[in-house]
């Protein structure tokens, strides 16, 4: 058989089939690969889609491998936080027998007042954040010497706000009494430190600012630091070769 009738019932066999299974028929074609034994484009269909699934496959176990190791500096950054808030308020209550729902300042003569539980939340932030960063550049995200620690600092401290803002907002509706989402006295009536409303309600509020800071600090502060470099690949059948020889005649006709 000659070349023109097999390519006459080939052609003649793709019209009969199915339009569907027209990708798997030129997968499986002996003649679906070059004349340099690679793949034909049905193939490079296939293996382009396979790279992708991958390449988005370890895109999402990255993902969830760093929000785990965040999710544990933060767990650690919670015990931190939690220290300081309860040293800071027995301190507080020792040295000037101030309690911690005590007015530490009114809010620019409104009827809103700092008190002291937020003097507290913010002094845990700032010791907490100090130790989420560094456990986060070294260890969660790995940027340490790829970027400057002042650049990435100043990014996570920013973020930080944004968390202690949440926090913030979080722990004063869990203690102030006229919220309607507070924590019940009569259970949280402050009688030991399990019980005291202060820490309880700085908890959840850094627990649920949680999952806002990683997904700001993944993308902005702790963003990857990477030198892309586009590489043209050569061409398998000689060509530069030929270009190559043909420039080379072009300057001897010169």
């Amino acid at each position: 058989m000659t070349d023109n009738d097999r390519l006459t019932t080939g052609a003649c066999r793709y019209d009969e089939m199915d339009p569907t299974h027209v990708t798997d028929a030129l997968a499986e074609r002996p003649d679906s690969a070059d004349d340099n034994g690679s793949a034909g484009p049905a193939a490079d269909i296939v293996d382009g889609g396979s790279s992708a699934v991958q390449r988005a496959t370890e895109h999402t176990r990255r993902l969830v491998r760093q929000f785990t190791k965040f999710g544990i500096v933060g767990a650690s950054g919670v015990v931190v936080n939690a220290g300081v808030v309860v040293v800071a308020n027995k301190a507080t209550q020792w040295l000037w027998d101030h309690d911690g729902h005590e007015v530490f300042a009114n809010l620019l003569g409104t009827n809103y007042n700092i008190r002291w539980y937020h003097v507290f939340a913010v002094l845990a932030f700032v010791v907490a954040n100090l130790w989420n960063f560094n456990l986060n550049r070294r260890w969660t995200f790995r940027t340490a010497g790829k970027s400057s620690w002042f650049k990435e600092m100043f990014s996570f401290m920013l973020v930080g706000v944004g968390g202690l803002l949440v926090t913030l907002l979080v722990q004063t509706a869990m203690i102030n009494p006229e919220s309607p989402i507070h924590l019940s006295r009569e259970f949280f009536d402050g009688s030991s430190g399990l019980r005291d409303p202060i820490y309880w309600g700085n908890l959840i509020g850094v627990i649920v600012a949680i999952p806002v800071n990683f997904l700001i600090n993944k993308m902005w502060t702790f963003r990857d630091h990477r030198v892309i470099t586009h590489v043209t690949p050569l061409p398998a059948d000689g060509s530069t070769d030929a270009s190559a020889n043909s420039g080379n005649n072009s300057k001897e006709d010169m």
